[in-house]
């Protein structure tokens, strides 16, 4: 990973990718978690089909937007305006979500990770198979003895968020083109 503390964060621009992210994990959640009907006889099957692949294309897009925010969050924590409450929020989002790293990385790398030349399997991690549980209580993603609950993963990143635009905020708005929030999210 690249030195952060070569790159000081701009406040402005990290407010504005906090609140994308946060946008872009909330509305991908919310696709990735509503109802699949059950497998329909006939001629509805392709939109089944077309449905569960949808929510699965959702929780990967999530995936990505998770990953994006923790690596914004470790930038910002690296400035000089950061607080101990937003690094201990990392370290609270990194507890909830303990295999984003290892899901991201096997979404991101399929091709290796199917050919079982995968970064871990190189150093000896088993090939094994995704999964995408889909049920009332949420969607989680699996693969081998990784697992993510993108539920308790959306949670963590609202309070990451916040905890993002507390430290960043005084000065975000103090920035010529920051001005007033660009994007209003309730109860932030």
């Amino acid at each position: 990973m690249a030195d952060l503390s070569l790159s000081p964060a701009d406040p402005l621009s990290v407010r504005n990718r906090a609140d994308l992210l946060r946008l872009a994990i909330d509305r991908q959640h919310q696709r990735s978690v509503r109802p699949v009907t059950d497998a329909p006889a006939g001629l509805y099957v392709h939109l089944w089909s077309r449905t569960v692949l949808d929510r699965m294309a959702d929780a990967d897009f999530m995936v990505i937007a998770l990953w994006r925010l923790q690596l914004l969050a470790e930038w910002a924590a690296a400035a000089s305006w950061a607080t101990r409450e937003l690094r201990d929020e990392i370290r609270r989002f990194k507890r909830a979500v303990p295999h984003l790293r290892e899901i991201r990385d096997t979404q991101e790398h399929f091709d290796d990770y199917g050919r079982g030349i995968g970064r871990r399997q190189r150093k000896g991690e088993p090939r094994t198979g995704w999964g995408y549980g889909h049920g009332p209580q949420g969607v989680t993603l699996t693969y081998g003895r990784f697992k993510l609950d993108l539920g308790a993963a959306a949670a963590a990143a609202q309070e990451l968020h916040r905890a993002i635009r507390t430290a960043v905020d005084p000065l975000a708005s103090q920035d010529v083109h920051g001005g007033r929030d660009t994007v209003i999210i309730r109860n932030p």
